[in-house]
């Protein structure tokens, strides 16, 4: 009896496993086909350039 529930309790284990790497495997493969939503122009940050050096003649 106790050896049947020891098999039992590995094979859930086991089973639990899997599917953690069953599902992980899903999570990736959803973001890499999820197309992601263009930045709006109030969310994006404003492109910075440097100011104009003045040159001493």
């Amino acid at each position: 009896m106790l050896k049947k529930a020891f098999v039992i309790i590995i094979a859930l284990c086991a089973l639990g496993s899997l599917g953690g790497v069953f599902l992980a495997g899903l999570n990736i493969y959803t973001r890499s086909t999820t197309p992601q939503p263009e930045a709006s122009s109030e969310s994006a940050a404003p492109s910075v350039t440097p100011a104009p050096v003045a040159q001493d003649r």
